[in-house]
């Protein structure tokens, strides 16, 4: 469920605008909460992340998300003025997804516990 609020955060904010449902509420709190205190480069990364999974980026069964936000992820930074472009491997790029899921699921789970 974290990987889905991570990456449809703005269609489910639009629909617990509508609907005001509670878990939605806490899912959505959870995600603003760890993206609020991601760094520069793993807001980056998520934007991208986010750009790759509404393009639907399969291929045969197979999830290709992680050779476009790299490639993307090197224009940004070359665009964004760096001398060469900064290549991320695909381990940490997993790494970084495995890292904000896992942090929104525990976010999601101290609040239901706080109510």
């Amino acid at each position: 469920m974290a990987e889905h609020y991570l990456l449809c955060y703005r269609q489910e904010l639009a629909r617990y605008q509508q609907e005001q449902e509670q878990e939605t509420k806490g899912w959505l709190k959870a995600v603003e909460m760890v993206t609020d205190r991601a760094g520069d480069q793993k807001s980056t990364f998520l934007r991208l992340r986010r750009e790759a999974w509404r393009k639907h980026f399969y291929y045969k069964g197979k999830e290709t998300w992680v050779p476009y936000v790299q490639q993307r992820y090197a224009s940004y930074q070359a665009e964004a003025g760096g001398e060469r472009a900064a290549w991320v491997g695909a381990r940490t790029l997993r790494s970084w997804w495995h890292d904000l899921v896992r942090d929104v699921a525990e976010i999601h789970t101290i609040i239901n516990n706080k109510q």
